[in-house]
């Protein structure tokens, strides 16, 4: 059995605070969509508008809640394990950040 907490919010306060959670996530897509269309002006109007709102880390959520449920939608699609793929990614990314630090460094890279 599931415990609810004593104090839920109204359901006018629920529909407010969801228009927000939508707000977000309708931002961080149009972020991902700006940024895939290589259209720097609109990425730029964006990441201001969403600095300046003070909204930028709970867009960054909605991204990666996004990006997690795109990736598991790829996996139920086309086969493969999530985490394998993020655990190789977080190596690959270490990778390339070792390499241009040697590079940066004046070492061989």
């Amino acid at each position: 059995m599931t415990e609810t907490p004593a104090e839920l919010p109204s359901p006018d306060d629920f529909r407010r605070r969801l228009a927000h959670v939508d707000r977000e996530f309708a931002d961080a897509r149009r972020y991902l969509s700006a940024l895939n269309a290589d259209d720097n002006d609109e990425l730029s109007a964006l990441m201001a508008e969403i600095h300046h709102s003070g909204r930028a880390m709970q867009v960054l959520a909605a991204m990666a809640v996004q990006a997690l449920n795109f990736a598991q939608l790829s996996a139920d699609r086309l086969g493969g394990d999530v985490q394998k793929w993020l655990d190789g990614s977080v190596m690959a990314q270490d990778t390339a950040e070792n390499e241009r630090d040697r590079s940066e460094l004046g070492g061989e890279g």
